[in-house]
């Protein structure tokens, strides 16, 4: 991430000169949409672009009048943007102004050549929560964030795929986002990015004549040199600040933004050998091989492989588009790899690879291990709670203005989001009707309520599966989306699963629920304790049905791959040796035997390897267990109807069992 000189723009300066101002529309997922561009004279090629985001119930035009930033874009020469939220809001938890932002960032590029390396989004009140949001979500696309009086009401947590730079501007008047609730988010993010957790405290108007209330507080060498920062503006009350004789909060804004930049394209990686997530693999010493998409320098690149917190440095040498890591004797267990700051042809660097490898020979078991930590019972309380909130559980629906709707554990008949029932013999037969209906964000807890309904977790990896299908066809149509989350206690995200897809349609039924979504979420858990888990959405009356959860402890990588691999060529010799003298000649039951004998001697350090193996015998295996579940031969019919079974014996199809399995007319067909 490339840092820029700050300008400090003069208040003198904020005279503004000629400049284009239209309104103009951008089509996204088939939706016109609408924004306020600003693009000041004698704008360069490849200039700064602005997202400037409204609050709840504002507009782009409030915020363009109640905001100095077209003065600030007419000094500094960027292309500035207000765009214009759905009923005044935006979409603080989905995807739908997420893509928004992209398809005007989009826009700008094709129409003003702005660099895609130096965007910049900005918000007021729930336009900076949304700013938050889009934090999270495209990293990739913006190079720095200012929110303004605004920070997430429930989902604070920091998930971002890379570290990003943060400036955050309060009133501590501000008496409708308080400014208590300011903290504890940058605390998240402070955590995420790797930054100082001791802060720095300055004046920003040190030879000013503004009010010295005004105090900046820098959380600063974060992952790729970022920071986190509190513009705290004491007394000041949910507004933006453009008062010229206390802070500008445009200036600021500003003033912070230009320092950052995405840069150059990184390099990006297309081959590990081994390959991420082998093991097995030699504790004496070895060699990690990464090729990336253009020639490379690693002179300044950092490795290591990383195991309960300890450290082991690798040496790095680059050759054209190779990097080789040389892996020094280690101790046996499951290593983090990461691998930074390799910079490639074209100047730009790679912030950070990450692999997993496992050194030491792991032996499996005949039984995989498996451990279940939760499965709750939901069935078992619908003739008390009905269609209420079952016991442990907790329901929050949540208005952007911090109204809030609760519904504890073993509430009876709730409205809104809460517990379904369906046909035995689908996907599953009880789950939790999702939605916010009439608020703008809908969560459902367990772990909440200590020590009666605990959600204990020790420290190490674990899957949680669950299934999800679409309420009605608006929801299906609409694609929304819901989250998965597990937090400790004191709100800390330990995983967080955003934007979850869904498939299959209930139509507003509560019928027999097939073709739903299987999710399998693999997590980390940093340190023994209590936890909660937590289903969440947005999008309005939109709802899904989640249902079916289970978590336990995850399975090693060896016994995943290896493991699953050796249990079913163990399961295919079984099989083989029970087969009966009538169906031994068959080609299905030979090509079994064929299969066995190709990988009854595989040993490799390979997930996918092992993969292919598996599915290879579970395939062979499949096509026996059809022949021999029927019990007879499988037959051949000619086109005349006449069915001969593999021995050149005429059989009569007429006396053919329901179920049994013959061919006719080269096609496989079962008898009905």
């Amino acid at each position: 991430m490339k840092h820029f000189l700050a300008l400090c723009v003069a208040l003198s300066s904020l005279v503004s000169a000629s400049a284009s101002t239209t309104w103009e529309k951008v089509s996204v997922n088939g939706q016109s949409r609408d924004m306020k561009v600003h693009v000041p004279d004698n704008t360069p090629s490849g200039a700064a672009l602005v997202i400037a985001c409204h609050g709840m119930n504002q507009s782009a035009q409030w915020h363009d009048d109640n905001s100095k930033w077209t003065a600030v874009s007419d000094t500094a020469k960027f292309v500035l943007v207000f765009p214009e939220g759905i009923d005044h809001g935006w979409d603080i938890s989905g995807n739908r102004d997420v893509d928004f932002v992209c398809a005007i960032i989009d826009k700008m590029e094709q129409d003003h050549n702005i660099s895609t390396g130096r965007v910049y989004l900005t918000g007021f009140s729930m336009g900076g929560m949304f700013t938050y949001h889009c934090a999270n979500r495209i990293p990739d696309k913006i190079a720095a964030f200012v929110p303004v009086s605004g920070y997430p009401m429930w989902d604070k947590s920091a998930y971002s795929s890379r570290p990003v730079p943060i400036m955050h501007v309060h009133g501590t008047g501000d008496d409708v986002c308080v400014f208590s609730g300011v903290q504890p988010t940058l605390d998240n993010w402070i955590k995420h990015n790797g930054c100082n957790t001791v802060e720095k405290l300055i004046d920003p108007y040190p030879e000013g004549n503004r009010n010295k209330g005004a105090k900046m507080h820098i959380w600063d060498d974060g992952k790729d040199g970022v920071e986190v920062r509190l513009l705290e503006l004491a007394g000041k009350g949910h507004w933006q600040s453009e008062d010229p004789v206390y802070c500008l909060t445009s200036i600021e804004g500003w003033n912070f933004m230009q320092r950052w930049s995405l840069g150059p394209d990184a390099p990006k990686v297309t081959g590990v050998e081994p390959e991420d997530g082998s093991f097995d693999l030699p504790l004496n010493g070895m060699d990690i091989s990464l090729t990336f998409d253009m020639n490379v320098d690693g002179y300044e690149a950092e490795a290591q492989l990383m195991k309960d917190g300890i450290p082991v440095n690798l040496d790095v040498k680059s050759n054209g588009n190779v990097i080789t890591l040389t892996v020094p004797e280690i101790e046996r267990g499951e290593y983090s790899l990461s691998l930074r700051n390799v910079k490639g042809e074209n100047d730009g660097i790679m912030k950070v690879f990450k692999a997993t490898y496992t050194f030491g020979l792991e032996e499996v078991g005949d039984v995989p291990p498996y451990n279940q930590v939760f499965n709750p019972d939901l069935r078992a309380e619908e003739n008390t709670v009905g269609e209420g909130i079952p016991t442990g559980w907790y329901r929050i629906n949540t208005r952007g203005n911090g109204e809030k709707d609760e519904k504890t554990s073993g509430s009876v008949n709730t409205g809104g989001a809460r517990m379904k029932y369906f046909m035995t013999g689908g996907d599953f037969n009880e789950g939790f009707y999702l939605s916010a209906r009439d608020y703008d964000r809908c969560e459902i807890t367990y772990g909440k309520y200590t020590p009666d309904y605990a959600l204990h977790f020790d420290k190490g990896r674990y899957v949680a599966t669950f299934n999800s299908v679409y309420w009605n066809k608006g929801s299906l149509d609409g694609n929304v989306k819901f989250d998965f989350t597990v937090r400790a206690l004191d709100g800390t995200v330990a995983a967080s699963f955003p934007s979850l897809p869904s498939t299959g349609n209930m139509d507003e039924q509560q019928g027999r629920i097939e073709g739903s979504t299987y999710h399998s979420l693999e997590f980390d858990i940093p340190a023994d304790g209590d936890y909660t888990v937590t289903y969440s959405m947005t999008s309005g009356w939109s709802a899904v049905i989640v249902g079916n959860l289970k978590i336990a402890t995850a399975m090693s990588t060896a016994e995943r791959y290896k493991g699953t691999f050796q249990r079913t060529l163990k399961e295919a010799q079984d099989l083989y040796t029970s087969l009966s003298d009538d169906i031994l000649p068959t080609e299905e039951a030979q090509n079994l035997k064929a299969t066995i004998e190709s990988y009854e001697s595989l040993v490799s350090t390979s997930p996918t390897v092992y993969e292919q193996a598996t599915a290879a015998l579970a395939d062979a295996i499949a096509q026996v267990s059809e022949i021999a579940a029927v019990g007879t031969l499988l037959e051949y019919c000619n086109e005349d109807g006449d069915c001969y079974d593999v021995f050149g014996r005429r059989i009569n199809k007429a006396n053919l069992s329901k179920g049994q399995i013959y061919i006719q007319n080269a096609k496989k067909r079962i008898a009905k």
